[in-house]
């Protein structure tokens, strides 16, 4: 077997061997060092670490941009303890709570996306619209643009409230980790709250949506916010929700979001 060739990538200021398992996969460096979540990962990693080696064991492009990327690192502790360090590399993501006051019952309601998810073997998966983080970098941009591609709801930026930033406000953290133990992913919530009429909420349900070029096959399921936390095996779901419910009864939400529109 032919020696691999070694590069060369910086963590805390120092240079760390970087290999590629697939030879094929060699091209795609420069791409892995300009992918946002890579650098980030590079500068930002805890100086508790000791990172001695990476090799990147697949490389999955979207287009000519880096897509998805699984690496194994060799990294330690000061105390030379060995850390696992199986990494499957996606980059920041964002999710959307939509509240729906009801104009003639004042009921609340919420929009779940229902579409196939191969990994975890379901065909109908109720969750939150979402998103990957777009290459702008721009968080509420990203939420605004896929609530169009994935409800059709037309939102303003400005309309958008940032619950992740809200709930570790004053901390160093601003968003949350769904499965630290083996993914980069990051995840910032976003509140949508607006009115409806019992019409326009019969006209949502079972919508289809999504953008088919990039694989998206989704239908909208519409819920009472109540039956939520029980609707959806959905960690951005889930996490939303606690938020939410949180701010509001800390009131700490827009008195609008508070009394209802």
């Amino acid at each position: 077997m032919a020696a691999r060739t070694t590069y060369k990538v910086t963590i805390h200021n120092q240079e760390v061997p970087l290999e590629f398992e697939n030879s094929d996969h060699e091209q795609y460096f420069d791409k892995l060092k300009e992918m946002k979540a890579f650098s980030e990962w590079c500068s930002t990693i805890d100086p508790e670490f000791i990172v001695k080696k990476i090799l990147v064991q697949s490389v999955d492009m979207f287009g000519s941009r880096m897509g998805f990327v699984k690496f194994k690192g060799d990294v330690t502790d000061k105390e030379d303890r060995v850390i696992p360090s199986i990494v499957f590399m996606r980059g920041a993501s964002v999710g959307m709570l939509i509240v729906i006051t009801c104009e003639e019952d004042k009921k609340q309601y919420t929009i779940l996306t229902v579409q196939p998810r191969v990994p975890c073997g379901k065909y109908a998966l109720a969750e939150l619209p979402a998103g990957m983080l777009d290459s702008s970098g721009s968080f509420v941009g990203a939420a605004a643009k896929e609530l169009k591609e994935e409800t059709g709801l037309d939102v303003k930026e400005k309309d958008l409230i940032d619950l992740t930033e809200k709930a570790f406000k004053g901390t160093a953290l601003s968003q949350v980790y769904p499965s630290a133990g083996g993914s980069d992913e990051m995840l910032r919530l976003f509140l949508y709250q607006t009115k409806m009429s019992r019409t326009q909420l019969e006209d949502l349900e079972g919508k289809c949506t999504g953008v088919l070029e990039e694989g998206e096959n989704i239908k909208l399921k519409i819920i009472s916010l109540h039956e939520l936390w029980r609707a959806a095996p959905d960690v951005k779901a889930l996490s939303a929700l606690c938020i939410y419910e949180n701010l509001l009864a800390r009131r700490e939400l827009p008195i609008d979001y508070i009394t209802g529109l």
